[in-house]
């Protein structure tokens, strides 16, 4: 990693605005943003700056991947599971995941993070909510290798252990507590920050919501609920209720709450979404390529549930949720897709919002007064300038990796290559931690 002394100078920067800012030059001291200068408005250089030529490629702001699964997400890559298993997601948690995690060390679990945070770093991501799982009795342990693994990288994190009762009653009593001990010492943390997490409802008691009631109000929650239709079976068969409406009576609902995929949802459960100010944050391309339903948008739009984008651990990619989320709603047959702003102003800023609020400070924007987490993607636009911000441009630039990474005014990837880690050895442990893992 690199941090500079005086200044981070960035200069003919091209900056995604409406109408775009070619020519551009972003200025960072420590660790934030202090001025955007346009064409024309001249920045003299100082002693000491790092001045980094920008070439006229798109300079924006870190994404926020609103969840993933870093450990085994790199674990399903490298097995080449997304391509090779031919079961449902309940097949793939019966059959794949619990024997895994049951065996997996919190060393292999640091060395697959490792690997995850990396490419997530490569492809202009800077900020992650990451739900991890590993063997049991190691859940605080779990957490602090995927902390070890996402500081050797450099990227900001959000990291919770998914609590769960599979596999034994008291291990999601176990995963709370570790929630507290992990979270409550990080609460100033500028990079990672501890929260609770919920894995499922599938295989979860009523004592397990229960234990999970302070670390939520505490810190947040970050939940994986309804992927398929394993949750909403067990909450009508524990209480008659709604999956979402079970969080809410059990006290988990509230602004601080992420809840991933939810592709059940109900008009009543998007409406306790909304009124808490939780967040459903949407995988569009897991949930395709495992042919489930996604959440659907159309309600969550109805009853104006805020949406975030996450790529659930199997892809590296934020923008590449955009596209996807953009061709879902133009594939809709019922209605007109929403309006261009619904992707711009609401889907894609949603994740910073909610991390800039967990983390205390401003993510995503390239403003004054916000962190310095850029990118500077290696797309040039041609004659055609982009119009529109956020997630409307996310569509254009889908696919580009970025040439450099800077969070919280350090840089961690220059020209490609990231400092403080060699990508050569990060691929190697993790090659060797899922072969441990996969060798029963």
């Amino acid at each position: 990693m690199a941090r500079v002394s005086t200044r981070l100078v960035i200069r003919r920067a091209r900056l995604v605005r409406d109408p775009p800012a070619n020519g551009a030059t972003v200025v960072v001291v420590g660790d934030r943003i202090v001025r955007v200068a346009l064409a024309g408005e001249p920045v003299a250089p100082e002693p000491g700056d790092w001045e980094i030529d920008a070439d006229g490629r798109l300079v924006v702001p870190g994404g926020v991947d609103a969840h993933t699964h870093l450990g085994m997400g790199a674990l399903l890559r490298f097995a080449g599971l997304p391509v090779r298993y031919p079961g449902s997601p309940r097949a793939l948690r019966q059959g794949f995941r619990r024997p895994v995690e049951d065996r997996l060390a919190p060393a292999d679990l640091e060395a697959l993070a490792t690997a995850s945070a990396l490419a997530a770093l490569r492809a202009g991501t800077t900020t992650v909510f990451a739900l991890e799982r590993a063997m049991p009795g190691e859940e605080l342990a779990t957490l602090h290798a995927a902390e070890r693994a996402v500081r050797a990288v450099g990227i900001r994190a959000l990291l919770a252990h998914g609590a769960s009762d599979l596999g034994g009653a008291h291990r999601g009593k176990d995963s709370a507590r570790a929630a507290v001990e992990f979270a409550a010492p990080r609460a100033g943390d500028p990079l990672v920050r501890g929260m609770a997490g919920l894995d499922g409802l599938h295989a979860t008691t009523r004592e397990t919501l229960d234990a999970l009631t302070e670390p939520t109000a505490r810190f947040g929650i970050h939940a994986s609920v309804c992927e398929d239709a394993s949750d909403l079976e067990r909450a009508w068969a524990l209480e008659q209720k709604w999956p979402i409406q079970l969080l809410d009576d059990s006290g988990l609902l509230g602004s601080r709450t992420l809840v991933a995929h939810a592709s059940t949802l109900a008009t009543p459960e998007a409406d306790a979404i909304r009124t808490a100010d939780a967040t459903i944050v949407v995988a569009m391309r897991a949930a395709r390529y495992w042919g489930v339903d996604p959440v659907s948008v159309e309600l969550a739009c109805t009853s104006e549930a805020p949406l975030a984008l996450g790529t659930d651990g199997l892809f590296a990619d934020l923008a590449g949720e955009a596209v996807e989320l953009a061709a879902h709603l133009r594939r809709r047959r019922s209605a007109p897709p929403p309006g261009a702003e619904f992707l711009e102003e609401s889907v894609w800023p949603t994740g910073a919002v909610l991390a800039s609020q967990l983390l205390g400070t401003r993510l995503g924007a390239v403003e004054p007064g916000a962190a310095a987490d850029l990118v500077i993607l290696d797309w040039r636009p041609g004659a055609v300038e982009p119009e529109g911000r956020g997630g409307n441009a996310a569509i254009l630039w889908a696919g580009a990796p970025a040439a450099w990474v800077v969070v919280a005014g350090e840089v961690r990837l220059r020209e490609g290559v990231p400092l403080g880690v060699d990508p050569v050895e990060v691929s190697a442990r993790a090659v060797e931690a899922a072969r441990r893992a996969l060798a029963e």
